[in-house]
């Protein structure tokens, strides 16, 4: 099977087409003119076509003979700064392409494209209970990332309702690649030393000096909690858990007109997880009651379980320990973020 990649060169993109070029599939590469990591992409065997998503013609050409567009390339904020205008252009007028070069086609049997949980609102002040589903929040984005790609879900939409296109959405949670677990800030005390500095609110003063007095320098952990005391929950996704929703939505019916979160096998619960870490890093950790907007939420997998079978491949006590083997020995089934 002949499958065009947007995004290729980005770390999602890149270990995809890894994977699929493994698996046998013929993989091509659409990227940005003079993009550097074209050509390691090109040494793992994926065909590289440069071209512009805003340009219909190049999406065209390079969609012809594929027989599946997995579409994650995208205009974000990692890899900007970029203006309201680019935004739309590589975001919005983007997928409109793709999904056109899909339409025009005779081979192409789907569409798979990549959104974000940045399309929901997942901070209300008193954290949310109850697993969300894809239909739980409102797509209330107005960061212009979040928004454009609300923008793209809705067109997504559209061309299945209107023109029976084989389109499925996969909306990524925060997703890891290789180690990236050891070093996410809202893991580490010193985050919110600095983001609580100066503050003149008593409670945020409070929490400072709490931090201030237990931290000894880095690394030095923290168990999140809320000002009632309740540690923080939330849910990623590691690049791993990403392939293999690729492999098994790849063009199963089941999928077509749907929209799917991905996360990992479980939420990151503060007070299992950093006491964890903390004991593979050899750090202390201290739990702070922070008087900041929470973090506390997980996803409802059960529709992507059902429809494609996803069922993530490595527990999150998994993804600590194959960061400490990567990062002290080199060894691991780290799966490098880009090829």
């Amino acid at each position: 099977m002949r499958i065009l990649i947007t995004g290729i060169t980005g770390r999602v993109g890149a270990n995809v087409a890894k994977r699929f070029v493994e698996l046998g599939h013929d993989v091509t590469g659409f990227v940005v003119p003079g993009d550097p990591q074209s050509e390691k992409l090109a040494q793992i065997g994926a065909d590289i076509v440069e071209g512009d998503l805003a340009s219909g013609a190049d999406v065209n050409a390079a969609a012809d003979g594929a027989d599946a567009i997995f579409h994650l390339g995208a205009a974000f904020q990692a890899g900007g700064p970029f203006t309201p205008e680019q935004y739309f252009d590589i975001n919005v007028k983007g997928t409109f392409n793709v999904l056109e070069a899909a339409l025009n086609s005779d081979r192409i049997q789907h569409v798979i494209h990549t959104s974000t949980d940045g399309t929901m609102e997942k901070y209300p002040p008193e954290g949310i209970e109850e697993p969300i589903r894809e239909d739980s929040l409102p797509l209330a984005a107005t960061g212009w990332y979040g928004y454009t790609k609300v923008l793209t879900e809705h067109l997504v939409d559209r061309y299945v309702r209107a023109e029976n296109l084989p389109a499925t959405v996969f909306r990524f949670a925060n997703a890891w690649g290789a180690g990236e677990v050891l070093n996410f800030p809202q893991f580490h005390m010193r985050t919110f030393m600095d983001q609580l500095e100066g503050s003149t609110d008593p409670a945020a003063l409070e929490a400072y000096e709490i931090m201030s007095k237990a931290y000894d320098g880095d690394p030095h952990l923290i168990i999140a909690a809320d000002k009632n005391g309740r540690p923080w929950k939330k849910h990623f996704v590691e690049v791993r858990d990403i392939i293999h929703a690729y492999e098994n939505a790849l063009i199963n019916p089941a999928t077509f007109g749907k929209t799917y979160q991905l996360a990992s096998r479980e939420p990151f619960r503060w007070e299992i997880m950093i006491p964890y870490l903390a004991e593979k890093l050899n750090a202390p950790c201290t739990k702070v009651d922070l008087p900041i907007t929470p973090t506390y939420y997980e996803y409802d997998l059960s529709a992507a379980k059902r429809d494609f079978n996803y069922d993530p491949p490595l527990s999150l006590f998994d993804v600590i320990d194959e960061a400490i083997a990567h990062r002290d020995t080199g060894e691991g089934e780290i799966i490098p973020t880009t090829v």
